[in-house]
């Protein structure tokens, strides 16, 4: 019996056909643009650079949803249209603090990035020179008695000079613009840590160590009772000597710590209050403690990096062992001092892991196409095809770490997340 096919029936699979022919061609073009096969729940949107402009006047365009709206798994973000919260940009409310920036610099340090603070911040600089040209030095330049103890001759000589007349805040850095101390998701920069500051914590904590990541310093990084010599931390063998003579009344009414900690590296802020719960003869027998020890310019200053803390204690701290250990945890330093959010300690060090991840593969990229580990007989086209998907699991999470990022500034920005996240003791308004 012969089988009749109709006209439509002859119409419907030649349509079936087409599109079949012309979705495969629009999914090879898609795989080919964004260098892999789409996948679901995968996303194929270019990531952004991230800005370095401070203080930019216009905001880079960026993926999020809100905060509040932020699924758990960041491969599950889908972006939106939404400003990205720039480096450089405060996610805190403008305060009207009087502040000083007490700056030590060698006449060879370049502090052009002081350009960058804006007026509205209201910081004026005290830049103290520590090695002065004396026959070309202004009559105005603040200079320091005897350039011994690194960044603490300076930290000390402005604060007696000033005593009479401190700021309600008084921050203390290095010269620096960048620096391997400075905080890493704020990209190592000085003056983005100022721009981005909570300085109602400062005001409300009295002290607050400019680094948040622990390493070195936290927990136990000085044991004052060791025998043991560590050529990494050459302060440690003589803080048990040194803190007796610089705090000898502390001493005597509750005698020596058994560890110090705190993250390095001498830069902090503190507000008035703090400064003048000591008498300006302490901070002149501290500066001349410096001057007249026999230990090094080095170990002098290392010795006075690590107790700042401990001179500008809360005095609710009785306790010398409870002054001598300041070690804020890092997700809750950045979010109330910062302004960037994760959403507790868990997923600040998931984002933080992320994040090493991407620049050990990055490392690993860039030996690889330098020709590290190529073998004699190594097919190149299959090397490269292998370099090619790194480049792709490398873009991809870096542009998840960066839409995390900014799920946790704009967190930042709102006081409520930002509480919940902290806690009522740390929060700061």
């Amino acid at each position: 019996m012969p089988v009749t096919i109709l006209a439509s029936t002859v119409s419907q699979v030649r349509a079936i056909i087409i599109t079949c022919v012309v979705t495969f061609f629009v999914l090879y073009t898609l795989s080919d643009i964004y260098h892999s096969t789409p996948k679901p729940g995968s996303s194929s949107i270019e990531s952004h650079p991230r800005t370095n402009n401070l203080a930019a006047d216009r905001p880079v365009e960026q993926a999020g949803p809100k905060p509040e709206d932020e699924p758990e798994d960041a491969s599950e973000k889908i972006p939106i249209e939404e400003e990205v919260i720039p480096h450089g940009v405060s996610v805190f409310m403008p305060d009207n603090f009087s502040k000083h920036l007490v700056l030590p610099r060698m006449r060879s340090e370049d502090v052009t990035w002081l350009t960058y603070l804006p007026e509205d911040l209201n910081i004026i600089t005290k830049t103290y020179l520590i090695d002065p040209d004396e026959g070309d030095t202004l009559p105005s330049t603040l200079t320091v008695p005897i350039n011994k103890g690194h960044e603490a001759q300076a930290y000390l000589t402005y604060i007696i000079e000033h005593y009479d007349n401190l700021p309600d805040i008084a921050i203390f850095t290095h010269a620096h613009s960048t620096a391997w101390h400075n905080n890493d998701l704020q990209v190592s920069s000085t003056p983005v840590m100022l721009l981005e500051l909570n300085y109602q914590r400062v005001a409300e904590h009295g002290y607050m160590n400019l680094r948040c990541h622990w390493k070195p310093g936290c927990p136990g990084w000085i044991r004052l009772n060791t025998t043991e010599y560590d050529d990494f931390k050459k302060e440690e063998f003589v803080m048990h000597e040194s803190f007796m003579e610089l705090f000898p009344e502390e001493v005597m009414r509750d005698g020596i710590p058994d560890i110090l900690g705190t993250p390095c590296c001498a830069q902090f802020a503190v507000s008035r209050s703090r400064i003048m719960q000591h008498a300006k003869e302490r901070y002149v027998s501290w500066r001349k403690w410096i001057t007249d020890t026999p230990l090094s310019d080095e170990v002098s200053g290392r010795v006075m990096e690590y107790v700042w803390h401990f001179i500008f204690a809360s005095p609710s701290l009785t306790r010398n062992a409870d002054r001598a250990v300041y070690c804020p945890a890092e997700h809750v330093c950045y979010c109330d001092g910062y302004g960037y959010c994760f959403g507790d300690d868990a997923k600040y060090k998931r984002w933080v892991e992320k994040r090493d991840r991407a620049r050990e593969m990055a490392e690993r990229l860039e030996a690889a196409e330098e020709g590290v580990g190529r073998e004699e007989g190594e097919d190149e086209a299959w090397r490269q095809e292998g370099i090619k998907q790194w480049k792709r699991e490398l873009k991809k999470m870096e542009w998840e770490c960066e839409v995390e990022m900014q799920y946790a500034r704009r967190r930042g920005s709102d006081a409520k997340l930002r509480r919940g996240e902290v806690g009522e003791l740390e929060f700061s308004g």
